[in-house]
């Protein structure tokens, strides 16, 4: 149900909304994603969109959260809405802001299509980014040791099966591939860690075996992006017979000391937040990175961030690379040692870039 009625609009910040649907999507999403990209320039000029956009609960004050809404309507069979996108996610030529007008009608007269989905949370937990955890942990893992991986901000707990995709630099028609462009000294040819647990930390996790949870992860896939959406019913279809993973509902610190508890001592237990933190408020980002630095001073403890550009943390210099703009930065830490900016990637791994090394 919805968290209730939605303020005046007069006291919203509808410029911050603007901002937001100006800035959803990377450059190069844009020239990738015209429907999306024609959608959000006719969300960021509405005043309906803008005040369910402001409406929501800061920490979850994304546009996606709108789209996925939009989406979720239209695979539920939303008359107007389900057609749309039906011949958006098959690929069927069409034109995008003919399509866009057509949606923002219906945010218009029925708000609540929207409204009444705001209560929830993005959450893709992409498993795209595997691509670039398995790149990142043939670094932090020395060859031989087994490794344990606990995934703050799970949702459904994909990503914890990061070790289970091929990882290709071209499409191979396999649903569970990883089509991944690495840049710079990315090493693919080392054999992965054996991962021992696998643990994720969530406040609202998600299960790929209920109805509502999974037709709401499949709203939150960008509908042009129809390899997603494929890759999304294969893992559905195969989970089962992955290894098996605990999932804890709750906060980041409320749960990290009972994640790590799950794994062996002998491990290294990496750490990972790819998209989660950025919803984090600033002291909970700040308290986050000093209990990690305190676990990794005194145990076996690495750290895999993998974030926006506005998720600054402590010690690292400031991201002014106007040549990233829109990507993620990636920040690793080996137990014992300080957190570094290991490289760039996608934000959704379809490139990976790696740093020269020291």
């Amino acid at each position: 149900m919805a968290e209730g009625p939605h303020p005046p609009t007069e006291s919203l910040d509808l410029d911050d909304a603007r901002r937001r649907y100006h800035f959803a999507l990377a450059p190069e999403d844009l020239d990738r994603l015209p429907f999306y990209s024609a959608l959000l320039a006719r969300l960021e000029g509405d005043d309906t969109a803008l005040a369910l956009l402001a409406s929501v609960r800061a920490e979850q004050r994304n546009p996606m959260l709108v789209l996925a809404a939009l989406q979720r309507a239209a695979l539920l069979g939303h008359p107007v809405l389900a057609p749309i996108y039906d011949l958006v996610r098959h690929g069927v030529p069409t034109d995008p802001g003919v399509a866009a007008d057509a949606v923002l009608e219906v945010v218009r007269r029925d708000p609540a299509v929207v409204g009444e989905q705001l209560w929830r949370s993005t959450q893709t937990n992409e498993p795209g980014r595997s691509a670039v955890l398995q790149a990142v942990v043939r670094d932090l893992v020395e060859p031989g040791q087994t490794m344990a991986v606990i995934d703050v901000g799970a949702s459904a707990g994909i990503n914890l099966f990061f070790d289970r995709f091929a990882v290709r630099a071209r499409d191979d028609g396999d649903p569970l591939t990883l089509v991944c462009v690495d840049e710079g000294a990315v090493d693919r040819d080392a054999p992965l860690p054996s991962v021992g647990a696998r643990v994720g930390i969530d406040p609202s996790p998600l299960d790929l075996g209920d109805d509502d949870d999974r037709l709401w992860l499949k709203a939150c896939l960008w509908p042009e992006e129809r390899r997603r959406h494929e890759r999304f019913d294969a893992i559905v279809e195969r989970y089962r017979t992955w290894p098996s993973t605990t999932l804890l509902e709750g906060g980041a610190l409320e749960r990290l000391e009972d994640a790590l508890e799950l794994s062996d001592d002998d491990d290294v237990r990496v750490v990972v937040n790819t998209w989660s933190a950025f919803y984090f408020s600033e002291p909970e980002r700040r308290a986050y990175y000093e209990a990690l630095r305190a676990l990794g001073a005194t145990s076996n403890v690495a750290w895999v961030s993998i974030e926006s550009t506005l998720v600054a943390w402590p010690g690292l210099e400031e991201v002014t690379d106007e040549g990233h703009r829109g990507a993620s930065q990636v920040v690793t830490a080996r137990p014992g040692e300080a957190p570094v900016r290991w490289g760039w990637c996608h934000p959704h791994g379809r490139w990976v870039e790696r740093l020269s090394r020291p």
